[in-house]
């Protein structure tokens, strides 16, 4: 999920990615050419954050640069040429396609000698927290780059992320029936629900290894948070806004039904949280309703993770 992720998370560039980034632009920066540009005929302009950018028709070679780029990617049935280590390292995805070439640690450290290596015709990447016009002024000398916002301040665009990619991809009627379907399945789980659902508190937890975060509708966020807050239940006074708590606060995670995820099962603190005194008064725990949930699409980047949370939500809500 994310302290605003994308903590399950996100930060902001450290002191080695700035240096590493400023090495590698020197050492291609004599090899960059004019190829990423088209004819008009041969592309489609789409408005992004950072400006318009003129894509081709019928990419061929997508670099996928963070885990929404690829997520939209493999819904949209394209095969990423290159993706980043981080979003490769997510079960739910990997599972679903062939191992592509790495091109970074993540959207925020790509190693710009080797998209020039692979030579791609179309690069999708998220600008996390307004970090990336550097990065997109030399991304866009070798492909057609586009650049969505994944962070508003306030909460997560995992929705506005795909519709854009999808206009890149020239899939916009695909990803509408995407959409569709994904509010189908929200309609039905609320009239599943029924007059239960106003009325069942619904709390998300992370365990880290060195802390416990509350995931809420805005400033720390995950993706299953918004689902949450997109079917109507209810949360916690506590979780208004998300939070990392000391164990001593554990009784802000309390709910009807709290959902769990951990990094490291075998961690210490999370061992810890689980056989706490205060964990143990939790009224879901005296309840039997405490549901361990899987992490990586919890807090997953778009539509496939937020099917996999929609059948956890079935499986669990709805008995």
């Amino acid at each position: 999920m994310y302290k605003i992720r994308r903590g399950l998370g996100f930060f902001g560039l450290t002191l080695m990615a700035v240096v590493l980034f400023s090495a590698c632009t020197n050492n291609v920066s004599q090899k960059l050419t004019n190829s990423a540009e088209l004819l008009p005929s041969q592309c489609r302009i789409v408005k992004h954050l950072t400006g318009e950018t003129c894509v081709p028709n019928i990419p061929q070679r997508i670099i996928a640069a963070s885990e929404p780029a690829l997520e939209a990617a493999l819904i949209l049935d394209f095969k990423p040429i290159g993706t980043t280590n981080y979003a490769q390292q997510a079960d739910y995805l990997r599972e679903r396609f062939e191992s592509s070439d790495s091109v970074g640690l993540d959207s925020r450290q790509l190693s710009l000698e080797k998209i020039l290596t692979i030579k791609p015709d179309l690069i999708l990447a998220t600008d996390d927290y307004g970090e990336q016009q550097e990065l997109y002024d030399r991304l866009s000398q070798m492909a057609p780059t586009v650049i969505a916002k994944w962070w508003d301040g306030q909460s997560i665009r995992w929705k506005e992320c795909f519709q854009l990619f999808a206009q890149a991809f020239g899939k916009t009627s695909e990803a509408e029936e995407t959409v569709n379907a994904y509010n189908q399945r929200i309609a039905e789980l609320q009239q599943q629900m029924g007059d239960r659902l106003p009325n069942t508190v619904i709390s998300i937890i992370e365990i880290y290894p060195d802390r416990i975060r509350l995931y809420g509708k805005t400033k720390t966020v995950s993706l299953s948070s918004t689902i949450i807050e997109d079917i109507g239940l209810p949360r916690p006074p506590s979780q208004e806004e998300g939070m990392d708590i000391s164990l001593e606060s554990i009784g802000d995670a309390d709910g009807d039904i709290i959902f769990l995820t951990a990094r490291d099962p075998e961690a210490q603190l999370y061992q810890q949280v689980l056989n706490h005194p205060l964990w143990k008064q939790l009224k879901a725990v005296q309840a039997g309703k405490v549901y361990k949930v899987e992490n990586s699409y919890w807090g997953g980047s778009g539509y496939i993770a937020a099917n996999l949370v929609l059948d956890d939500l079935f499986k669990y809500l709805v008995k």
